[in-house]
């Protein structure tokens, strides 16, 4: 079966052209095998049938998640307009207020999570997760690029910040990447032959960000579809960071990722103009997504 996130990839695909086959497509695939989806799926499909104009299916669909599943959503995201018709409903605004209440909870004791407890191979590789993502999300995506090779340790780092039940996310600003660098910077001094840190998405600019603004370095920096805020308003610190400090550079991104691809793009040529060792893979039909097929170390 296809990741959660890649069935999600290819609904939003299909929305592009109206909510309603969108909505068709993504319940059929949850309803085929309900346990192998998560708090976003049932959020996608509430917004579908909001935006397909089914105010009573995307009520149902919150509610399952909510009271049935007991989970809940960061507050903004239930302000979306795909779910304005419900803004005045009575079992909305409590489905709301119940999630907003757990979301201050988990608030209150979230705290960055590190993985590693000891070294137990020659070389480490660490995951960083995206945006609606945790660490066991990154471990899963990224272990087939260790394989079953024995000399590669994987190691995960967490957000601090919840996003919804089970999930975290990054802010791009001067605090959010801290837990990436003080772990990089642990790593520095453990021995390793080499170490390799991997990105998806937002988790790219977390790792970017303690590059360039810490002592946090590594021998290897893969980026997928890298969503970089950071390259916008620190370019030529960025670049001269991953020069300074010899850094290998592997861009991944998809080629019907619209919002990543021109970040991508712009990264690989301000580092060859200042002959960065980086290289740019565009990978064929791919949206905001690892590729069926991944490369390896």
């Amino acid at each position: 079966m296809k990741k959660e996130n890649d069935i999600l990839e290819t609904t939003l695909s299909i929305a592009e052209n109206g909510y309603p086959e969108a909505y068709q497509f993504l319940r059929n695939a949850y309803q085929e095998n309900p346990q192998n989806y998560g708090p976003q799926t049932l959020y996608f499909l509430s917004c579908l049938a909001g935006g397909a104009n089914k105010p009573e299916e995307a009520l149902e669909w919150l509610s399952k998640a909510i009271r049935d599943n007991k989970w809940w959503y960061r507050p903004e995201v239930l302000e979306d307009e795909d779910l304005s018709a419900l803004k005045n409903n009575k079992e909305f605004l409590s489905l709301k207020f119940i999630s907003d209440e757990r979301y201050a909870q988990a608030v209150s004791r979230s705290k960055a999570l590190f993985s590693w407890k000891k070294k137990t191979a020659d070389n480490l590789f660490l995951a960083i997760h995206g945006n609606t993502q945790n660490g066991q999300i990154a471990r899963t995506d990224w272990e087939p690029i260790v394989g079953r090779n024995r000399e590669w340790q994987m190691e995960t780092v967490q957000s601090a910040e919840p996003d919804g039940y089970g999930t975290y996310r990054w802010s791009y600003d001067m605090t959010s990447y801290l837990p990436v660098a003080r772990s990089m910077e642990k790593m520095q001094n453990q021995g390793y032959h080499k170490i390799a840190c991997g990105g998806f998405s937002a988790g790219c600019d977390m790792l970017l960000r303690a590059i360039t603004f810490t002592s946090a370095r590594c021998d290897l920096l893969i980026l997928q579809s890298p969503w970089i805020p950071v390259l916008q308003e620190y370019t030529e610190a960025l670049v001269r960071a991953i020069l300074q400090k010899k850094i290998e550079l592997r861009i991944y991104c998809g080629s019907e990722d619209e919002d990543c691809l021109p970040m991508a793009k712009q990264l690989y040529a301000e580092g060859k103009k200042t002959g960065l060792n980086a290289t740019l893979t565009i990978q064929a039909n791919n949206r905001h997504q690892f590729p069926e097929e991944i490369y390896h170390l």
